[in-house]
């Protein structure tokens, strides 16, 4: 499908969303050792950021659906400039020594807040706008391309900060200004918005049956994710008899491998199919194939293959339950909103969930992910029969 001017940038919108969180976590390192901040209080500050996320995200949809798309975004990014530039001067006020870290801790806390208050603007509005901008038949693939955008951007980030390394330790703390600054520009040259996708006064807004188990499968799609992400360190060192520095180098080069992978998928495979339906039966099967392998194979070199099985099966799964839900006549921003909700919040059990299981049980370090992509299975199944049950019923109304 060919893309509209408008959805190209509305992608490089999305891309440099994503490369600005993956840039964050690959200085996490340096701001320790700079900055003199503990793991546990970044660790607090980008929960805190991640918690504003997830409650704002369904507010701006929903400003979204009533004001329009343009001013929406408009202001979510303003607020995440502003917030970014707060944050990245503190950095360097507190390395320099010009505060104290206590006073930094609170200011930065602050910074962290009206960041996740406003970026929760960006992905619900980005989403709904790209719809509206086609053709609804063309969903999946909208939904696919937006979702290989956020891909690209994760894979990109730690590309975009190695030559900001040679600059200066922090110097890569700067993209954490230009790629908010770089998406407000894009939106300022995008057209005013309509809401096309409003219903009228009259018209139920109802979502498709088997819904609640797709935003189930939102979640726990995240949360298996979230899991593998914070346990993928450790994991590494721990499995694989790397040094601290092997490690962190190893899971960079691993992120930015399985990001490019999710956006080669998600544009070669997923745009060019038509049925969200079997977007998603693709992803769940490749899910759960490759869960069991890679936890059957971890600690050897094999694993890998089941890395990349999880991340193909996350590239079909993504688009096709968006474009299964998508298809309802709830109000776009509404709908990514709740969606949003379900990513942050899973991502957020994620984190904590695989952390303390790591602890607790480090003969079996993804028993939470088995577990999470186990109940995916068991939802993907209840949706597709109450899909299935809501076209007989359909089928029996219109006879």
């Amino acid at each position: 499908m060919r893309r509209s001017p408008h959805q190209k940038k509305i992608h490089w919108i999305v891309a440099s969303q994503g490369a600005a969180q993956v840039v964050l976590l690959t200085q996490i390192p340096l701001i320790v050792e700079r900055c003199g901040l503990s793991l546990a209080s970044i660790g607090g500050l980008v929960a805190l950021g991640t918690l504003c996320l997830m409650v704002a995200g369904p507010l701006w949809g929903e400003l979204g659906d009533r004001i329009g798309r343009k001013p929406v975004l408009l202001a979510g990014l303003t607020g995440a400039l502003f917030a970014q530039c707060l944050f990245v001067a503190l950095l360097i006020a507190l390395a320099q020594g010009l505060i104290s870290e206590g006073s930094a801790l609170f200011a930065l806390a602050i910074s962290r807040i009206i960041y996740g208050l406003n970026a929760a603007a960006i992905y619900p509005c980005c989403q709904a706008w790209a719809v509206e901008l086609g053709e609804p038949e063309k969903r999946l693939s909208i939904l696919s391309g937006l979702s290989a955008a956020a891909n690209l951007g994760r894979g990109l980030g730690p590309l975009l900060a190695l030559p900001a390394l040679l600059a200066g330790d922090l110097w890569p703390m700067a993209w954490l200004v230009l790629l908010p600054l770089t998406a407000l520009y894009l939106t300022l040259s995008l057209p005013p918005t309509t809401n096309k996708s409003q219903p009228s006064s009259g018209e139920k807004a109802a979502l498709p049956p088997g819904s609640l188990a797709l935003f189930a499968t939102a979640l726990l799609g995240t949360v298996s994710v979230g899991q593998l992400q914070v346990i993928m360190g450790p994991a590494l060192k721990d499995l694989y008899g790397l040094s601290a520095l092997g490690a962190s180098s190893a899971t960079a080069v691993l992120l930015a491998t399985v990001a490019i992978c999710g956006f080669l998928v998600q544009v070669g495979l997923v745009r060019r199919l038509k049925a969200p339906q079997l977007s998603f039966m693709l992803g769940v099967t490749s899910l759960c194939t490759g869960s069991i392998f890679l936890s059957s194979t971890l600690g050897s070199l094999l694993a890998f293959f089941g890395l990349l099985a999880f991340v193909v099966g996350i590239a079909f799964l993504v688009p096709g339950y968006s474009a299964l839900l998508s298809q309802s006549r709830q109000r776009g921003g509404r709908l990514f909103g709740l969606l949003a909700l379900m990513h942050t919040g899973g991502y957020t059990i994620g984190f904590a969930l695989g952390g303390w299981l790591y602890e607790e049980h480090p003969q079996q370090p993804l028993l939470g992910m088995l577990l999470s992509v186990g109940l995916i299975a068991v939802c993907a199944l209840f949706a597709l029969f109450r899909a299935k049950k809501g076209k007989e019923k359909q089928a029996s109304l219109e006879v």
